[in-house]
């Protein structure tokens, strides 16, 4: 019998293109993600309906994910 996943929400941006460069760090990391949008048709942001785009990871790689973008971020902001 296999054990449904369960996902937590690990960031919400207006950004598409933000959602799915964290999705391409975490699924080389070998981290699957899903990427849920809450806008009511594509394009809404530029009609002012900005709306979010959900980032999901599996529960048990929550904080590990967590930990990936934390790292990137420093070494991001330390390059400055």
């Amino acid at each position: 019998m296999t054990k449904d996943r369960r996902w937590k929400l690990l960031m919400a941006t207006p950004d598409d293109s933000e959602a799915y460069l964290i999705k391409q760090i975490l699924d080389g990391e070998g981290i699957a993600c899903k990427i849920e949008s809450n806008r009511s048709f594509p394009g809404a942001e530029h009609r002012g309906n900005r709306g979010e785009v959900l980032v999901y990871v599996p529960l048990e790689n929550f904080e590990v994910s967590q930990q990936i973008l934390e790292e990137r971020d420093d070494e991001d902001n330390d390059s400055y």
